[in-house]
């Protein structure tokens, strides 16, 4: 006699407003397993567990793109591994993460998955994949493109910048990966910086004395970024091949981006949360260097302008660009901002802060609060209906957020794993109060119970280009 198989585990999740990228509506959620079965007025249906959502925001898990964990980077290495990373994005709701994960000197790009998969197998709490970085195009390298997109990591970064720490690749060998991923089916991730003007501008403040962390972002002006945002987009335009401008913080970057697509080329762009809630003022504190990244923080104008693209739809996403130096690696850039690890904490606060600065006064709509945060990101880097929805069939990656619940964050409130915070004292509207993965209730409260190591690689394919934008761009 053939043994029946276990029932699968129902959870209903009751008078919540479920937001999409497209709405927000009193409905009822219906998990079955480790996906969504059945969404809307869900009465008298069975279930193992009903979940009282009434008052709350029931909302898509966030899906956060832009995390570096584990990176050794100017001399140090950040605290967020992939145990403490993934517990502090648990926290803040995201319930996937991408990582990058840069090429060593003569090894395969093939190796840079590799690596990472060694760092999370056992570890990560919540879904993760890899963006591979191109450090050394060389042929090899470039022959190796397609071994990773069929891998399930078509999005590959280049550096336009950072050139002492070996991660800078020219114009021309952009142009070059950028060919290889668009003959792939992948997207090129670019960090937009015009190196050989910021070198010169470092020097020139060092040799002056003008050492302070304000002078950050003195020797990386906007227009370092927007010549960097022009060159690329050129390169997009000459290899028809599909890119993504990385934490962008530049309001003209925002109008050449939007020409990009409005000529018809794939050119996307995203900004971060540090962008949309700080200015270069902080970068004037005695403890200015919390605030060094690159690019730098800029003017209030300059945020008001990243809101209002984000609002628009001219930005595509917020990601965290979660980079967590410990204190004292911070410190090496007290006497010399170039010397300070550039980077802030943010995995967990992107989140709440965009509902709280965004959502509550006024600067998006919950809609786009959810298809910034989650659809956007899934739809974009292959993880889409699976990830960034609530609809039936997509995993229950599931987030409860309290709207009226006020709190101060800093570092006592938060999970991240810096000894320090850059957000320390902000009044916060908006708790998360609960959050699934794939069915798993893995943080309530404050408590977080995902089990480590329950994170699995996110294998990744991105939609098909346009036909009509291979036939209005030949490749040059």
């Amino acid at each position: 006699m053939n043994e029946m198989s276990p029932r699968t585990r129902r959870i209903l999740i009751r008078g919540g407003t479920v937001v999409t990228a497209d709405s927000a509506s009193v409905r009822d959620l219906l998990v079955e397993g480790e996906t969504i079965a059945a969404a809307g007025r869900l009465d008298g249906v069975p279930a193992d567990e009903c979940v009282d959502a009434s008052g709350l925001l029931v909302l898509p898990g966030a899906v956060d793109t832009h995390v570096h964990f584990n990176d050794a980077f100017m001399g140090t290495v950040s605290v967020h591994d992939y145990f403490s990373g993934t517990r502090a994005a648990a926290h803040g709701g995201v319930t996937s993460v991408i990582d990058f994960s840069n090429q060593k000197p003569g090894e395969p790009l093939r190796k840079t998955i590799d690596r990472k998969r060694d760092e999370a197998v056992g570890r990560a709490l919540v879904d993760w994949g890899v963006h591979p970085v191109v450090t050394h195009p060389s042929p090899e390298t470039i022959a190796g493109i397609p071994d990773v997109v069929a891998a399930g990591a078509p999005t590959v970064k280049c550096y336009l910048t950072y050139r002492q720490e070996g991660l800078m690749v020219g114009f021309d060998e952009l142009r070059a990966v950028l060919a290889a991923l668009r003959r792939a089916g992948g997207m090129l991730l670019v960090h937009a910086e015009d190196n050989d003007t910021l070198e010169d501008n470092i020097s020139r403040f060092i040799r002056g004395g003008l050492v302070q962390p304000i002078y950050h972002a003195r020797s990386r002006p906007p227009e370092v970024e927007t010549a960097a945002i022009r060159r690329s987009i050129d390169a997009a335009r000459m290899t028809r091949g599909r890119l993504f401008i990385v934490h962008m913080a530049s309001a003209e970057g925002i109008g050449l981006v939007a020409a990009a697509r409005e000529e018809g080329l794939d050119v996307h762009a995203e900004t971060c949360t540090h962008y949309l809630v700080f200015t270069e003022d902080m970068l004037g504190r005695d403890d200015g260097i919390k605030w060094i990244c690159s690019p730098p923080l800029r003017t209030s104008e300059t945020r008001d302008r990243l809101w209002e693209a984000v609002r628009d739809g001219m930005i595509s996403q917020v990601s965290s660009d979660d980079a967590a130096y410990s204190w004292e690696a911070k410190l090496l850039g007290v006497g010399r901002f170039d010397l300070c690890p550039n980077g802030i904490p943010g995995v967990e606060v992107r989140l709440p802060l965009l509902y709280s600065e965004g959502v509550v006064r006024g600067r998006m709509s919950l809609p786009r609060l959810v298809e910034v945060t989650a659809a956007a990101p899934a739809r974009l880097f292959g993880l889409a209906p699976r990830k960034g929805s609530l609809e039936p069939g997509a995993d229950a990656d599931i987030v409860l957020l309290d709207p009226k619940a006020k709190w101060i964050m800093g570092r006592e409130t938060l999970h991240m794993a810096a000894d320090w915070s850059a957000y320390e004292g902000i009044p916060v509207t908006g708790k998360i109060v609960r959050v699934w993965s794939r069915g798993d209730l893995i943080v309530d409260g404050e408590d977080c119970l995902g089990e480590k190591g329950r994170g699995r690689y996110l294998h990744r394919a991105l939609r098909p280009t346009s036909p009509a934008l291979d036939k209005r761009f030949p490749p040059r």
